[in-house]
């Protein structure tokens, strides 16, 4: 469909990884060409979404984490050794006439790499823009709809996050849903991971590696489903992120866009970032970017009730 190029790279600052995103879709809309990128950061990272505020949904802030905003829609959440990053950005040139069919798109083809990697009841649910394994959510998505190019970015969880720490960090909701109450918390130490749920793996790698080892798994299948095979192979390097770092420089990099997203993109640039006004007032108390656009009848069966659990604690005391 897209003439594709595959960048490669190690583990980098949630800053530098932010400028990347963006390096991406200049090149798309200059070059017309389409880049996959699988990353990670190099150390804890919490990411705000576009039209977040900052204040009502950090709780606490330390040098034990990094912090950045995204040029996406939706709310915070956390990276770690224990995600997969994923990116993919395009030209705008009317293969895909709307965000919508993006998100379809790259979607449905991370559902097929995992329903081949032997992951059983994988879903998309283009609505909350996640990927589900058994009606909760493994993966989740966001987009930019750029003028001249467009970006999907998104995360897959590989082994159980510290949901301690994010607890600490960030705001996690509570909803109360009929006659019970449920929360994030809660949601996030009950979600599957690919180290669980991909099984044909040699029991003989040890858990370190594992994670390592399935993130490469994962990785060329995706690339596989995505290209058939049919890419070019770059690397980014110290010029490339230089070049990255100069785009921010020029748009908003630094600590106003980081704490009141100033200044904000314009229509000339973008013409959607789903889910968010571009000048918009920052949004309050959001709950976590997994499971923000989840309805609630389906948060209900991703995890039991507060109750529930308050029962098994104690029976364990």
């Amino acid at each position: 469909m897209f003439k594709y190029e595959y960048w490669k790279n190690p583990a980098f600052p949630i800053e530098t990884n932010m400028a990347l995103e963006e390096y991406m879709l200049e090149r798309s809309a200059k070059d017309k060409v389409a880049t996959i990128r699988f990353w990670n950061v190099s150390n804890d990272s919490v990411v705000l979404g576009y039209g977040e505020d900052m204040h009502t949904n950090i709780k606490k802030r330390d040098s034990s984490f990094d912090l950045a905003r995204r040029i996406t829609g939706g709310s915070h959440i956390q990276f770690d050794k224990n995600c997969l990053a994923y990116t993919f950005t395009e030209a705008r040139d009317g293969s895909l006439k709307h965000f919508d069919d993006m998100r379809r798109y790259y979607s449905n083809m991370i559902v097929e790499a995992l329903n081949e990697l032997g992951i059983n009841e994988v879903e998309a649910d283009n609505r909350a823009s996640t990927i589900e394994v058994n009606g909760k959510v493994i993966a989740s998505h966001a987009i930019f709809w750029g003028v001249d190019s467009a970006l999907m970015h998104g995360l897959i969880l590989i082994d159980h996050l510290d949901v301690d720490k994010i607890y600490e960090r960030v705001s996690l909701k509570i909803r109360e849903i009929g006659k019970h109450t449920y929360s994030e918390y809660y949601a996030l130490k009950s979600a599957p991971v690919a180290l669980e749920v991909i099984r044909n793996v040699s029991p003989y790698i040890d858990k370190e590696h594992k994670v390592e080892y399935i993130k490469k798994l994962i990785t060329d299948k995706i690339l596989e489903k995505v290209t058939a095979g049919k890419y070019k192979e770059r690397q980014v390097n110290d010029e490339i992120i230089k070049e990255a770092m100069s785009i921010i420089e020029r748009t908003h990099k630094g600590t106003p866009w980081i704490r009141d997203r100033e200044p904000p993109y314009t229509s000339n640039y973008v013409e959607a970032i789903p889910g968010e006004e571009l000048n918009g007032n920052l949004r309050r108390n959001l709950g976590y970017c997994l499971y923000i656009q989840v309805p609630d009848n389906k948060f209900a069966k991703m995890t039991e009730p507060i109750e529930e659990q308050s029962k098994k604690k104690s029976l364990l005391v």
